[in-house]
């Protein structure tokens, strides 16, 4: 009766921890749709086409309500960065249409929905078809790039000559040049402290010098200062405030570009300056995102309490507790201290050996996946050498002590098959809810290039596979030696504990080299990063390992990392967290990137 009882509270329990997720799921998704859409002033939906060379080109719509054939305004042509899709820039795209402007963010070659093809010739095949749209000014296109879409509104222009007025870059001024023989209004915006900007052309001097000599202007550049060029307007502007990786949350960065395009291309709703709602839309993407980690709990936690799923429980073996300043240190080095210290050129590495391989497509990722790996050797070798120990000292060493199987018992290989079919039905379930978000919303859950939620297209589940794979050996060979801390005597707390715990270990290295490397560039102010870039990769350039994309890893690594723990706490193995998770980081958090060098 007891037992019943228990099952019965469990039950209870899981199917209220659920139900609170995802009510704040839903209330936070409601308000990011509020705010996006200036509560449904805009309407966001995800219009493809085919471009002339077959490839398949998906972009987000933002079209404002009162736009029609009988009263069409400008449009802008929103490009995104090298590692990013279509949501990357939502808090421009949004500050626009809110102001009457419909907006058109691609995802271009491998990033989001689109086909891996020719990034450039995506963009010109988009923009000729929005130029043939009647509710569009069809010789009043606004192209606007972040990063490396800076280089793919040059390329717009230049095709389109006739149908572009005005050229924003934002955060490239390498790659900013003059279309030859045509005049567009031309905006440059640049950041103080831009490691791509210090990389390229040097100093906030010699990118000021290298744009007077470029445009050819009477002057050396004033930031801020209007000049007229054949009857356009150029003005190159300087946001203080933010790296190369925050311009799409810096709100000195969004006021420049809201003030120069509007200033050329007046607003069809003129909005003042401050009225900006992009801070409260990140606020709630926060929280979602938060959110979306516990709701992942919940749901497989609530899988389990099924006979079927629920067979895959254990009781959990007693581990030995991880106590005295000597144990700590020794996890804390072997966690944070040595994977710190090896990442910048284990990356590094990973990024040069691989960028000519077939199967993993993205050089962006391929520098932190071996890091991954190689910190789960470490991890590895450490748990070799303990097992080690302990045989040499009469113990024997079984599965139980791994998390993988039950006391005095063998792995059960039907737990694992049912630990893949709690991962195929989990992933389904968050799948058809980030698709009904975007599909009646518009919206995904993404805060700045932190964390991003994006339903998988066909190819980029099959691009992301070998990256699932990767994830999972991580995974589970992090997480077979479950940090086990003193109780408390409390067992909810003791789990909660544990679960914040290893959630800041394992995400702490990465951690303390973004704060290292983009805290001290933001602190010397001229782009000057603090670890010394490495020598020229071949196809792919210069930067410090792949640090530069690691920011969404300390926020996956870390909060599956606390799912696992969860899931071990409450069922007494990793299989039904580890298997999950890892195809959960593959398919969604992974969307974020682009899978193609």
């Amino acid at each position: 009766m007891e037992k019943t009882t228990s099952k019965t509270h469990a039950k209870q329990q899981a199917v209220r921890f659920f139900c609170i997720t995802l009510a704040i799921l839903l209330v936070s998704s409601i308000f990011i749709w509020g705010f996006q859409t200036a509560w449904g002033a805009v309407k966001i939906k995800r219009v493809t086409i085919t471009g002339d060379n077959g490839s398949m080109i998906s972009s987000l719509a933002y079209v404002p309500k009162g736009v029609s054939n009988e009263n069409p305004v400008p449009v802008v042509m929103m490009f995104h960065g090298r590692s990013n899709q279509g949501h990357s820039n939502d808090t421009w795209s949004m500050e626009l249409a809110r102001r009457g402007y419909v907006v058109f963010s691609p995802d271009l070659s491998g990033g989001g929905e689109s086909d891996v093809n020719d990034r450039q010739a995506q963009a010109v095949a988009l923009t000729k078809y929005v130029s043939t749209l009647g509710y569009v000014q069809t010789d009043n296109i606004i192209c606007v790039g972040y990063s490396a879409g800076c280089g793919t509104c040059t390329s717009v222009a230049a095709a389109l000559p006739d149908n572009v007025s005005t050229i924003v870059t934002c955060l490239g001024p390498n790659l900013t040049m003059p279309v030859e023989g045509c005049d567009f209004n031309f905006g440059v915006i640049k950041a103080v402290a831009d490691q791509y900007n210090w990389e390229f052309i040097g100093d906030v001097q010699a990118c000021a010098d290298a744009i007077t000599e470029r445009f050819a202007l009477p002057e050396p550049v004033v930031p801020g200062k209007d000049y007229d060029i054949n009857g356009t307007t150029f003005r190159y502007m300087v946001a203080n405030g933010t790296l190369h990786q925050t311009g799409n949350i810096s709100s000195e960065t969004l006021d420049h570009l809201i003030d120069y395009v509007t200033s050329v291309v007046p607003a069809p709703n003129p909005l003042p300056l401050s009225d900006q709602a992009w801070v409260p839309q990140q606020l709630f993407s926060g929280v979602a995102c938060v959110t979306m980690m516990f709701a992942l709990a919940a749901f497989l936690n609530l899988l389990m309490q099924t006979e079927f799923f629920g067979s895959i429980a254990f009781a959990r073996v007693p581990r030995k507790e991880l106590r005295g300043a000597k144990g700590w240190a020794l996890d804390i080095l072997f966690s944070v201290v040595i994977p710190a210290l090896l990442f910048i050129h284990v990356s590094y590495f990973g990024m040069s050996f691989f960028r000519e391989s077939k199967i993993l497509t993205s050089v962006n990722l391929n520098g932190i996946m071996l890091w991954l790996l190689a910190v789960a050797l470490i991890g590895t070798i450490r748990t070799v050498v303990k097992a080690s120990q302990r045989k040499k000292a009469g113990e024997t060493v079984t599965a139980a002590d791994y998390c993988l199987a039950a006391s005095g018992e063998k792995i059960k290989w039907s737990n694992v098959g049912k630990s893949l079919i709690l991962a195929l039905v989990t992933v389904c379930f968050f799948g058809l809810w980030m698709t009904a978000m975007e599909g009646f919303f518009g919206i995904n859950y993404q805060v700045w290039n932190l964390s991003t939620y994006l339903k998988p297209s066909p190819v980029r589940i099959v691009k992301a596979i070998p990256y699932m794979l990767i994830i999972f050996t991580v995974m589970f060979l992090g997480n077979i030696n479950q940090r086990v801390l003193p109780s408390t005597g409390n067992e909810r707390k003791d789990t909660w504990i544990a679960v914040t715990v290893n959630t800041v270990i394992t995400a702490f290295a990465l951690f303390l080299l973004l704060v290292i490397q983009y805290g001290g560039n933001m602190m010397i102010g001229t782009g000057q990063a603090v670890f010394e870039q490495l020598p020229n990769i071949p196809g792919v350039g210069t930067c410090v390992g792949a640090l530069d994309f690691a920011f969404g890893y300390c926020y996956m690594m870390g909060g599956t990392t606390g799912v696992v723990t969860y899931l071990y706490r409450k069922h007494g193995n990793i299989w039904c967290g580890v298997i999950p998770c890892a195809i959960f980081a593959g398919l969604f958090t992974l969307a974020g990137f682009t899978l193609v060098r």
